[in-house]
């Protein structure tokens, strides 16, 4: 009931701007508070949508909001082009809510939230009660935790000013404000292609970041971690989430659940920008990760492709991954397939570059895994073994 008092007030204290100076001292207030309740996260988050709502009046925007959660998206704030659950509407929609997206412009655009000029000085002055209110509500919390947060088109435009502050600590707390909205990563039909959208925005956003300043501070980068492995069901991965992830470098250190971590970058992999762009680094890594259940005929597709681009170095760390490959849902005849083609790039490989060999001897046996698998990589490192040993002289 308290807090319920409380949030009305700075409400009025946000829409009609004034009191500015009281709200200062209350969000101080709150900011000493450690263990604030999920509640406040909550209020929080619509405290920084008041601030682009209507001047003077004195009580919330009333407004059907685009509530991505559950399914119901108000067609004034959403084009009818998204509808469609093709892929190819939801791309459109980057010129709506993208980074694409101009929140300012005065076209003919009626649904955009826009900022109304004449007020622009007055939250300039609002602007670091805005940075304090997200410290509030997103600094102390988890990125991990999933809240029904109510999410308004004013959101974005709060978004956008944290994302173009500089600081890595405001730009961390929005981050984890949009991962914590369910309506935000909710993954479900025509409904998880927006999500896919707007967390690709997000990834945008911070690309730039990363691109324009120094690195990450630590928990920019710890909460940058936590958004990608959001996307381990993507299938497409766009170029800025290749950069940030180059950009970011991650360890074995950083991937506490290897297994979730693995099956990401493998669809990293075997997107298009991730098998041009991705470093070598992530390949090199995905030896270290467990071993996958993914098509092994999609595995071999690429080992095509590398060895027609004569990336000898992806190809091999790429092959290493392949014969480690769990191999139990194919058919015999496809088996026998695949290990001819497995068995005839390794060759080839292996006879370009020997110095691979101890990589290849030193894949160790797992059970379960098809009797004639390893035997045939066992017989080809003894080929290429005796290929490299010098010639006998010949007797006297």
């Amino acid at each position: 009931m308290i807090l319920s008092h409380l949030s009305t007030r700075v409400t009025n204290f946000i829409v009609n701007g004034d009191g500015l100076e009281r709200l200062e001292f209350l969000l101080r207030f709150l900011l000493a508070w450690k263990k604030r309740p999920d509640c406040l996260t909550k209020m929080a988050y619509g405290w920084c949508s008041d601030f682009f709502k209507p001047a003077g009046s004195g009580a919330p925007f009333q407004t059907q909001r685009q509530d991505i959660a559950t399914g119901r998206i108000n067609p004034k704030f959403l084009p009818p082009e998204l509808y469609p659950s093709s892929r190819i509407g939801i791309e459109n929609a980057f010129g709506y809510v993208g980074p694409l997206c101009d929140l300012i412009r005065s076209g003919n655009a009626s649904h955009h939230i826009r900022e109304r000029p004449q007020e622009w000085a007055t939250f300039r002055r609002q602007k670091p009660l805005l940075f304090m209110i997200l410290k509030v509500g997103f600094r102390l919390a988890s990125p991990g935790t999933d809240l029904r947060l109510d999410h308004t088109p004013h959101c974005d435009l709060v978004f956008k000013h944290a994302f173009s502050s500089g600081n890595d600590e405001v730009i961390a707390d929005a981050v984890c404000a949009w991962m914590m909205d369910k309506g935000h990563m909710l993954a479900d039909s025509c409904v998880h292609y927006l999500a896919d959208m707007l967390a690709d925005s997000c990834v945008h956003y911070l690309a730039e970041r990363m691109a324009k300043g120094p690195p990450f501070s630590p928990r920019l980068q710890q909460i940058c971690v936590s958004l990608i492995k959001r996307m381990v069901h993507y299938t497409v991965f766009k170029p800025e989430t290749i950069y940030l992830l180059n950009r970011l470098n991650l360890g074995m250190d950083d991937m506490s659940d290897r297994i979730l971590w693995a099956s990401l970058l493998v669809r990293v992999i075997c997107s298009p920008a991730g098998f041009r762009d991705l470093s070598i680094h992530y390949w090199h890594l995905m030896e270290e990760l467990p071993h996958l259940d993914f098509p092994i005929a999609r595995a071999m597709e690429l080992a095509r492709l590398l060895e027609k681009a004569e990336d000898w170095e992806k190809l091999e760390a790429w092959m290493v991954v392949a014969w480690r490959v769990h191999w139990r849902r194919l058919e015999e005849p496809t088996r026998l397939e695949i290990l001819e083609c497995l068995k005839q790039v390794t060759l080839k490989h292996l006879r370009r570059r020997p110095s691979a060999l101890p990589r290849f001897e030193a894949i160790p046996r797992l059970e379960g895994r098809w009797p004639g698998h390893y035997t045939a990589l066992e017989d080809i490192c003894t080929q290429v073994q005796a290929e490299q040993l010098p010639l006998e002289p010949p007797p006297p």
